[in-house]
C-alpha cells in the first residue's frame, strides 16, 4: 500500500502536429498554459524590469528539457538552435508595433545533454505612463515549430512589481515563490525609493467553492498580520522568508503597488505530502470522506484507500493519481495568486475538466470553452479580472447553477475511475 503514491510527475501530452509542418515552415503551437496547460512542449519564462523612464529590460528564460539538439555536422557536438522575436504592442493582438527585434541563441552540448535554463535579455523601448504587451515567439529551428509566451508590461507608475528585480544567490529569479528561511535580495532603480514597509500575511485560504455554489465568499481584507519597515541608503534591499505566507513590499504606507514574495514547500508546484493531497483532493470528495481522510491517524492509508475504491484496483488508482496530481501541478504553475493556483477558481476547473477546448483572453478576463463552440451543449466558464495589490494572476469566476450538472458530470466520472477530458478533442 505504501508504495502506491508515486512520485507525482508533470504529464505529458502529445501533440499531432505532422499535417500542418507540411503545409508551412513552421507549426504555430502555443506554450504551455495559452491552450493547453496539460502540455510540456517548452516551459518559456518571461519577466519585464523597468530601468529608467524609457527603457524596460527583458528576461527570457528557456528550459531546455524538451528542445532538440542536433549534431549538424561531423563533429562530437550537439546544438539547440533557437530564434527569439519579440514585439511590444499597446495591447493584446495589435497591429500598432512599438518595439521589436529579434536575435538567435545556441546551446552546444556533447554526448549528454544537461538540463538546464538559457537566460537571455533584451532592451525595450517603453515610456513612463502607459501599460503594455509584450509578444514573445521562441522558434526551435531544429524542431521547426513556434512557441508564444505573452507578458503585460506595467508602466503607469514607478512602484508596481516590475519596478523591482527579485534575485536569489545572484541569479535573477523568474519565480516569486521561496523556501522558507532562504534570503533573497530585491533590486530597484528608482531613486525616489529610501525605505520600504513589508506587510506579512499568513492566512490560510481554502479550496474553491464549486461553479454553482451560491455561498458568499469570504472577502479577503488586506489586513496584515504583522509590518516591519526598512530604511535604505542602497538600491536593494534582502528579506528573510518567513515559515508560510507571502510578504508584501511597498514603498510607502500610503500606496499598494509594490513586489509579492511567497514561501511555498520545495516541492511546489507539486504536491508535497499525504496531507496536501487529501486538501486538493477536496473536489472529488463528499465531506464525510473528506473528514474521514482529514481525522485519520494514518493519512496515507486514508488517501491510497480513497483512490483505490473509485478506481477500482491498485493499477487504476496509480493512473488517475498522476492525472489529478500533475493537473494540480500545473494549475499551482499556472493560476497561483495570493493563494495556490489549485485553490482559485480557475485552477478548480482545469483540475475537474481538464484543458478547454478554446480560452478567449481579454484586458477584462478570460471565457475558457469546453465543446464544440456551435453545440448548444457547450459549457462557457467566464473569469472575470480582479484587481489587488499582491498578483496580476487573479480571476474570479462567474458562478452560475448551469454549472451543477456539467459539474457533477466530470465529478462522477472521476469517482468511476477515469481521467475527465472534455474539451471537444
Amino acid at each position: 500500500m505504501k508504495k502506491l503514491i508515486p512520485k507525482i510527475v508533470t504529464i505529458f501530452i502529445i501533440f499531432l502536429v505532422a499535417g500542418c509542418i507540411t503545409r508551412k515552415p513552421f507549426v504555430t503551437k502555443p506554450t504551455k498554459s495559452l491552450v493547453n496547460p496539460d502540455s510540456e512542449l517548452l516551459e518559456v519564462n518571461a519577466i519585464a524590469y523597468h530601468l529608467n523612464d524609457s527603457v524596460t529590460i527583458g528576461y527570457l528564460e528557456i528550459k531546455n528539457e524538451n528542445l532538440i539538439y542536433k549534431r549538424p555536422d561531423t563533429s562530437s557536438a550537439f546544438y539547440a538552435d533557437l530564434r527569439i522575436s519579440y514585439k511590444l504592442l499597446p495591447e493584446p493582438n495589435s497591429r500598432k508595433i512599438i518595439d521589436s527585434s529579434s536575435y538567435h541563441i545556441i546551446d552546444r552540448a556533447n554526448d549528454q545533454v544537461e538540463i538546464k535554463s538559457l537566460v537571455s535579455k533584451f532592451n525595450l523601448k517603453a515610456k513612463n505612463n502607459a501599460n503594455y504587451y509584450l509578444d514573445v515567439q521562441v522558434f526551435d529551428l531544429n524542431k521547426r515549430i513556434k512557441y508564444t509566451k505573452g507578458l503585460n508590461v506595467y508602466k503607469k507608475n514607478n512602484f508596481s512589481e516590475q519596478n523591482f528585480l527579485i534575485t536569489y544567490n545572484d541569479i535573477i529569479s523568474f519565480k516569486t515563490h521561496f523556501l522558507k528561511n532562504e534570503t533573497v535580495v530585491v533590486r530597484f532603480s528608482n531613486p525616489a525609493i529610501n525605505q520600504i514597509t513589508v506587510n506579512c500575511f499568513f492566512k490560510e485560504f481554502g479550496p474553491a467553492l464549486p461553479p454553482f455554489s451560491t455561498k458568499t465568499i469570504d472577502e479577503f481584507k488586506y489586513k496584515p498580520d504583522s509590518i516591519f519597515k526598512m530604511e535604505l541608503s542602497t538600491n536593494q534591499f534582502q528579506l528573510t522568508m518567513p515559515r508560510n505566507g507571502f510578504l508584501h513590499v511597498i514603498p510607502a504606507q500610503d500606496i499598494n503597488e509594490g513586489v509579492t514574495l511567497y514561501t511555498y514547500d520545495k516541492t511546489f508546484p507539486g504536491v508535497s505530502n499525504s496531507e496536501e493531497m487529501i486538501n486538493c483532493t477536496r473536489y472529488l470528495m463528499s465531506k464525510d470522506e473528506f473528514d474521514s481522510c482529514k481525522t485519520a491517524i494514518d493519512k496515507k492509508v486514508a488517501i491510497d484507500n480513497f483512490w483505490i475504491s473509485i478506481a477500482g484496483s491498485k493499477e487504476r488508482a496509480k493512473e488517475l493519481l498522476k492525472r489529478y496530481y500533475g493537473r494540480v501541478k500545473e494549475a499551482n504553475k499556472y493560476y497561483t495568486s495570493y493563494t495556490q493556483g489549485w485553490k482559485t477558481d480557475r485552477g478548480m476547473i482545469f483540475i475537474v475538466f481538464g484543458a478547454p477546448t478554446n480560452i478567449y483572453r481579454s484586458s477584462k478576463g478570460e471565457t475558457w470553452v469546453y465543446g464544440v463552440e456551435t453545440n448548444p451543449n457547450a459549457t462557457r466558464f467566464v473569469f472575470n479580472k480582479t484587481q489587488n495589490p499582491f498578483s496580476d494572476n487573479d480571476y474570479v469566476l462567474e458562478r452560475s447553477q448551469f454549472f451543477k450538472e456539467p459539474y457533477y458530470t466530470a465529478v462522477d466520472f472521476w469517482r468511476q475511475g477515469h481521467v475527465y477530458i472534455n474539451n471537444g478533442r
